[in-house]
């Protein structure tokens, strides 16, 4: 593996858990201080909080799909993201199968998932045929998406070193699955008809 290579991939990766998985937020609000008596200067004014250019998504997908809110929404339809570890799913470490949380289909085994560090649920593999790759707008990175209803789920790294053998790391929002206990039914994939296989 050459060097620019590894540096690509680990700048890949950096932009990944300091960008694409932090998504547009309100940065913290600075400290506001005294004005300074020895320099007259004004005290400092807090940052604007940032907003999100892409207006937010409806809140309702395509007919028949599972209700969203808006938080869920600004993800899985807006292609945003949560906040790195604030996610519900990020630390669970009970056995059972991640879910699509707009459309059911079952993504992830939890045979799968590891501790990344990153700050968002980590998997290093997919349950076949139930995860799409697609190019990112960024020109960087490879989004992944539910094969079925097309809701963003977030980025998958490959080539990374020290995470597993597989060195595959499917980093994804909390907020696009839902999580079913090992011995509990799973409920029925919703495919709608104009997204069915013919």
């Amino acid at each position: 593996m050459s060097i620019s290579f590894k540096l690509r991939l680990a700048h890949a990766s950096l932009f990944c858990c300091f960008s694409c998985c932090t998504g547009p937020q309100e940065p913290p609000v600075p400290n506001v201080s005294v004005p300074s008596q020895a320099t007259n200067e004004p005290a400092p004014v807090a940052a604007a909080p940032m907003t999100d250019p892409k207006p937010a998504p409806s809140p309702t997908p395509a007919a028949n799909y599972n209700q969203l809110t808006a938080a869920e929404a600004r993800v899985i339809l807006g292609k945003g993201t949560e906040r790195a570890f604030t996610g519900e799913l990020t630390d669970n470490e009970v056995e059972g199968t991640y879910i699509c949380r707009q459309c059911n289909t079952p993504l992830y085994s939890s045979k799968d998932k590891f501790h990344s560090r990153c700050g968002w649920p980590s998997f290093d593999d997919e349950i076949e045929g139930r995860v799409e790759r697609v190019p990112d707008a960024d020109g960087m990175r490879v989004e992944i998406l539910c094969a079925n209803c097309k809701g963003h789920l977030g980025h998958v790294f490959e080539g990374e070193e020290g995470m597993t053998a597989k060195k595959t790391r499917h980093c994804v929002n909390s907020i696009s699955m839902r999580f079913i206990k090992k011995g509990d039914p799973l409920p029925a994939p919703i495919v709608l008809k104009k997204d069915a296989k013919k």
